[in-house]
């Protein structure tokens, strides 16, 4: 609108422009204009002489028109926006780096934008939050990009970009995100490896080894790269194309380790054990058990046989155990069986006199008085100097193990004092039992339960001299 306008109702040159898009004059309140939108550009001229652009310029982000301020970078644009715009740029900038069609950059700036709503991006590192929803948008459409060519382009952590994409999920509640096929990779790898008029059927190959790991549970809890990358390796070993594990890492952006595991758990299978001519022209239907289930088989299987074969040890050590104290008990008997001493002491027990000695003692009626018991007969009882040592060697045979205990423990006792380790016996407090013939005995019960209370107190708030005056007024 020119510079000089004038009011039509009330003839004023008071007009101003409310920063909404509406003119208005300030002297009768009548809006001239609302709504002032257009798609040219109009210029101006102040009363300087300086040229001056008409209008305010509104995005297609923007819900209204701002004010055009000379003062700040930006004019009066309001932080969101400001952040909106800025991840939208960088955005673009990422997918355009990583050749990205246009509406997978639309789709990760409309995840932004939630992201912004939901505070997201407070706290953390835009490239961080600019990687993550361009990732969710190339899962959902199942590009070949991976994290680590984020991360490679970013020169950030893989783990912090991987770390933010789990918490965006979260946020966000985004559920319909596909699992990675494997085999979506094969032409990627295929490709930077280089295998020239080949590449086809090393891909038709890889792709056959994907779909066979997948049947035998090979898939489920790793990465999809590694399982691509040992696939690639293997298809490229079957076409005679000399491939290292160290190009396989190279491409596929995994550990050489990762790689040899997918290697040992796919020889383990049916189909690890066919030539290629077989794996070519030969569909196996039959499915192998998880690795997850094979290992810990494997691990109980051996914890089984091992317990077993403790088991089996003991079982014979215990027989050679008992056939050996068998032998001993048995070898033992057939020497004292065998012992001169014993069988006389075996044939004075036989004797016909002790036995008629014995029964006229125990028969008689009154034991006690023995006057009709002569000096012979009581001589008979006892025992000669041959007959106590044959008793005494018996003995000391069947108590060997203690006799043997109480030499030890001599000789521990000896060796040290020796060093000069005394240790003083311990003494062991004996209460003797209170009877009649107990001096000092309490007289009373209320002697009784003074004498008690002065040898242990119970408690310190207990006044003990009210108990005193307590029992001598009972005493009264």
């Amino acid at each position: 609108m020119p510079a000089r306008a004038v009011c039509p109702y009330c003839k004023g040159t008071a007009i101003e422009d409310n920063g909404a898009g509406d003119i208005c004059c300030t002297t009768c309140g009548s809006v001239l204009e609302d709504s002032q939108i257009v798609a040219e550009v109009t210029f101006g001229e102040t009363t300087s002489g300086a040229a001056i652009v008409h209008g305010k310029f509104i995005g297609a982000d923007q819900s209204y028109a701002r004010g055009s301020g000379g003062f700040r970078k930006n004019g009066s644009w309001e932080s969101r926006e400001q952040t909106l715009a800025n991840g939208k740029r960088r955005i673009m900038n990422l997918a355009h780096a990583l050749k990205l069609p246009e509406f997978i950059g639309e789709a990760a700036n409309r995840w932004f934008q939630l992201a912004v709503t939901h505070n997201f991006v407070q706290g953390r590192r835009s490239q961080y939050v600019v990687a993550a929803c361009l990732y969710v948008a190339c899962r959902q459409q199942e590009t070949t990009h991976m994290l680590i060519d984020f991360a490679d382009l970013l020169q950030v952590s893989v783990f912090a970009i991987g770390a933010t994409y789990l918490k965006l999920v979260k946020v966000l509640q985004i559920k319909k995100i596909p699992l990675i096929d494997p085999s979506i990779y094969i032409q990627r790898f295929a490709v930077k490896l280089e295998f020239g008029a080949e590449t086809r059927k090393v891909m038709n190959d890889a792709v056959r080894l994907v779909q066979r790991m997948g049947k035998d549970w090979l898939h489920q809890g790793r990465r999809p790269a590694g399982v691509a990358g040992a696939c690639i390796l293997v298809a490229a070993r079957m076409n005679n194309f000399r491939r290292s594990k160290a190009e396989i890492v190279h491409v596929a952006k995994v550990a050489e380790d990762t790689i040899q595991r997918r290697l040992d758990e796919f020889k383990l299978t049916a189909a690890g054990a066919l030539t290629v001519q077989d794996f070519r022209g030969t569909n196996i239907e039959s499915e192998a058990d998880p690795p997850s289930f094979t290992k810990h088989r494997k691990r109980e299987l051996a914890e089984l046989r091992e317990r077993e074969a403790k088991l089996q040890a003991a079982d014979a050590d215990a027989e050679i155990g008992e056939e050996e104290a068998e032998k001993e008990v048995a070898h033992d008997l057939d020497a004292t069986l065998k012992d001169q001493n014993f069988q006389k002491l075996s044939e004075l027990m036989k004797d016909d006199s002790i036995s008629s000695v014995s029964s006229r003692v125990f028969d008689d009626d009154n034991p006690e008085h023995l006057s009709d018991v002569d000096d012979d007969e009581i001589q008979s009882f006892m025992l000669s100097e041959k007959e106590v040592e044959i008793k005494s060697k018996v003995w000391m045979d069947l108590n060997q193990d203690y006799l043997k205990e109480l030499e030890l423990k001599r000789l521990k006792l000896e060796a040290d004092q020796k060093a000069g380790i005394v240790r003083a016996p311990r003494k062991r407090k004996r209460n003797k039992p209170r009877d009649s013939t107990t001096e000092n005995l309490p007289e009373t019960p209320a002697e009784s339960a003074k004498a008690m209370l002065q040898k242990k107190a119970f408690s310190k708030k207990i006044n003990y001299a009210a108990l005193d005056h307590l029992f001598n007024e009972s005493r009264k």
